[in-house]
């Protein structure tokens, strides 16, 4: 293997988590006096800041402190010291799918609106940003001491006032304490008459008066508008009793789609803020570097958030430039600062070692660029996700990439595509020869099929391999088979009782479909086994909420969910996907990556609850063979390395990537899905208005989209030569079509025999995925 085919690989492996979460933790035999001291601790810092001059929502009594505040706590000593942030504020404050559009230097002041003249609801001239959103306006505090407030303008009782030109008033009957002291916690929900006036300290209110405004008229028109259809169901409609099972990880909320007067009133302050932040040259690192492209509108993709800016690419780096409204840019000194965009995110080519075609929602308009170090040493990704306007835009940057990359004197080798199928190819080679371990491998596939750590409805999956998580002092032995899953099952057919509930459901629609005759014959009305998917945006999060807890928080309207229902416990999360109807998970790459140890880890002090058992949800409950978290990672890292597993592992690929993974071959290895989970870019352009598509396009991705197919006949098994392996990878028409053509890219369908004729649909991924074609020759002369 060489240097540049392991430098991509590396670059494959999770974010790493940043130093700041691996903090020092308590001992586990503290006492509930600790934890009285550090609540105590904090009423009293609180109160004593309250008195210095600058008052803010004082403490509550100690008694609802006690129940509110988690038990690690930054102690506020005698002096306490009031920490300056740049920012707290982020979109995963808001309400899935809100937009932030535009913020202000302001000083708060806050008063009930009754006869409780008690301070603890009153701010006085506290400085902060006050952030206009598309569903809310949010006063983040400049001081971290105080809680982030959020007001909904749905509770708002008339539209926000001027009052001696430079001051706004609004009274709200409810609005939601977010982040106090800086602490990720449940938010809280106060329902008080209050009214908050914002002093404008360098700017007039007039702009933020007239977009609330029309904003707020919107909202009054979408809510006649939904009394009168709220019996209306707005999913895409199937056939009869083809419903979703309840998941039991949280799922993402739909965000409402009859305010098309609000998403284009969002739509056009996005606009501006794009026309009027050209690119700002002063970015460049060098005074002779060369821009090879003109600027590109693009947007950053993270787990639930996205950055919209511009692209440009020089003959020394790639930039990309956050779109920013005037006055919107946090400055030290507070001051609005105007002009052109954000500060740009700079990315040397000499530092790309890999990049790979990627989604944006069903789009194929993505791309995720692979680095040899992190981003100015903050992020914790080796990668960022970039979704373009058009896949011509996108797939004119991949050729300049690769052009400028390959021109490289230092660089002797083509900079690898983990999208392309020869990439593919070279690492079936290498896992057969024994030069890639299974990890990697299947680090490979998943990156290959689409899948990827920034995009939590495509996130990467891996299997669950053990069966063993119980059995209190017996020790992991890797040479006995009863310690394994079967990896030729899915997990729905792991339980043979349980699955004869899904094959008993399954036989019920297809009867229900013939009677139905042709009326119903649409693929997405087909009968499926499994109405869950094993990866989707809620499971990963499951997995991930000590890590990601603002993420969990954000889908579950600011709480956590129910405690019974949180991952506390290996053992219990097993027998979940075994016995429960609804629990279809696999696992995700952290598993078996002993550096990530701290999703399995209450490192943030989280407080999660108590089970009905009364026992407290903190870190997560590991076998009794497993030393610590990293020793659980190491051993279950050891067990997909082990012999039983690389010899089942091929039947695992088939039916995540390969032949079992779609049409009726998957109904014979009992892995035939809901029909949503197989929906693609051709599917969304049958569907007639924008809003079914969108629809179905947030169904999809909330329920779990099945992997890109990359093999086209049984995986090998490891040990098995290369040469007796011609045609396994599937050849990928679509991108063959961004250069030759939709037509010949067709006649390449039916000649390799990829295009489906059992009815069922999706046989063919690439014909599935080939919704936005170039037509013509290269588009790059």
């Amino acid at each position: 293997m060489n240097e540049s085919m392991k430098e991509a690989i590396k670059a494959l492996y999770p974010p790493r988590p940043t130093a700041s979460r691996r903090r020092v933790r308590r001992s586990s035999s503290s006492t509930s006096s600790g934890h009285d001291a550090a609540t105590s601790s904090l009423t009293t810092g609180i109160a004593m800041l309250s008195v210095g001059g600058d008052s803010t929502l004082s403490a509550p009594s100690s008694s609802s402190t006690r129940s509110q505040l988690p038990s690690r706590l930054p102690s506020f000593g005698a002096s306490p010291k009031r920490t300056v942030l740049k920012s707290r504020f982020s979109e995963l404050l808001l309400e899935h799918g809100e937009k932030h559009l535009q913020d202000w230097a302001v000083k708060a002041t806050s008063s009930l609106n009754n006869n409780n003249n008690s301070s603890s609801c009153q701010m006085k001239q506290l400085e902060g940003r006050l952030r206009l959103c598309s569903q809310s306006i949010v006063f983040e505090p400049r001081h971290s001491s105080w809680g982030i407030i959020r007001i909904p303008f749905r509770y708002m009782s008339a539209c926000p006032s001027v009052v001696d030109n430079s001051i706004v008033t609004l009274r709200s009957d409810r609005y939601v304490i977010m982040k106090t002291n800086n602490v990720v916690a449940p938010y809280e929900h106060v329902q008080l008459t209050t009214e908050f006036r914002f002093n404008f300290l360098h700017s007039s209110p007039q702009m933020m008066i007239s977009l609330t405004q029309e904003i707020l008229n919107a909202e009054t028109t979408t809510t006649t508008t939904s009394s009168t259809v709220k019996n209306i169901n707005p999913s895409v409609s199937f056939a009869a009793d083809v419903t979703f099972d309840e998941s039991v990880p949280p799922i993402i909320p739909m965000p409402s789609f009859n305010n098309d007067k609000r998403n284009d009133i969002v739509e056009q302050i996005s606009e501006l803020a794009m026309a009027n932040n050209l690119f700002d040259t002063t970015n460049f690192l060098h005074i002779h570097e060369r821009p090879l492209t003109p600027v590109l509108r693009s947007s950053i993709k993270t787990p639930l958030l996205e950055e919209r800016g511009s692209v440009i690419l020089t003959d020394y780096a790639l930039y990309f430039q956050p779109a920013v409204l005037s006055g919107s840019a946090m400055s030290n000194s507070n001051n609005e600062r105007g002009g052109s965009g954000g500060k740009a995110h700079v990315w040397c080519l000499g530092d790309v070692v890999a990049f790979a075609r990627r989604y944006d929602g069903m789009k194929d308009r993505g791309l995720e660029i692979y680095l040899s170090k992190l981003e100015g040493g903050k992020s914790t990704h080796r990668s960022v996700l970039l979704a373009f306007d058009s896949t011509e835009a996108r797939e004119r940057l991949v050729h300049l990439i690769t052009q400028q990359c390959s021109s490289s004197a230092s660089r002797p080798l083509p900079i690898p595509c983990y999208t392309d199928r020869n990439f593919v190819e070279s690492a079936v080679e290498l896992w057969l020869s024994n030069q890639l371990n299974n990890y990697e491998y299947l680090l490979i596939l998943n990156s290959a099929a689409g899948r990827s750590f920034h995009d939590l409805s495509r996130y990467p999956v891996f299997p669950w391999v053990l069966s063993s998580y119980g059995d209190e002092g017996k020790m992991l032995d890797l040479t006995n088979s009863d310690n394994f899953r079967d990896l030729s099952k899915p997990i729905g057919a792991l339980n043979e009782e349980r699955f004869g509930e899904f094959k008993k459901r399954y036989e019920s629609m297809v009867q229900q479909q013939k009677s139905h005759g042709a009326q119903h014959n649409h693929h997405q009305d087909a009968p499926f086994m499994y109405g869950t998917h094993y990866s989707a945006p809620g499971y990963v999060l499951f997995y991930l909420l000590r890590v990601m807890p603002e993420h969990m928080l954000c889908l579950q309207n600011g709480k956590f969910d129910v405690p019974d229902r949180l991952f506390f416990s290996m053992q219990s999360t097993y027998e979940s996907v075994l016995s429960n109807n609804a629990d279809l998970k696999e696992l995700i790459p952290e598993f078996f990556d002993p550096d990530c140890f701290d999703f399995l880890i209450n490192s943030m002090g989280l407080q999660l609850g108590n089970l009905q058992t009364g026992e407290r949800v903190d870190d997560v409950i590991l076998p009794s063979y497993a030393k610590s978290a990293k020793d659980f990672l190491r051993k279950n890292r050891a067990a997909l390395e082990s012999d039983h597993c690389t010899t089942q592992l091929p039947k695992w690929i088939d039916l995540i990537f390969g032949v079992t993974s779609r049409g009726s071959r998957a109904k014979s290895a009992r892995n035939l899905f809901h029909p949503m989970s197989y929906l693609g870019p051709v599917d969304l352009d049958a569907l007639r208005s924008d809003d079914d598509k969108n629809r179905a396009e947030l169904q999809a991705t909330e329920f779990g989209i099945v992997p890109d197919k990359l093999f086209r006949k049984e995986h090998p098994s490891k040990g098995e030569s290369w040469e007796g392996t011609e045609g396994l990878v599937m050849p990928d028409v679509l991108r063959d079509s961004y250069y030759y053509g939709r037509d010949s890219a067709d006649r390449i369908a039916k000649k390799e025999h990829l295009v489906s004729t059992d009815g069922f649909s999706l046989d063919n991924d690439i014909v599935r995925r080939s919704g936005v074609i170039a037509t013509g020759a290269n588009p790059f002369g």
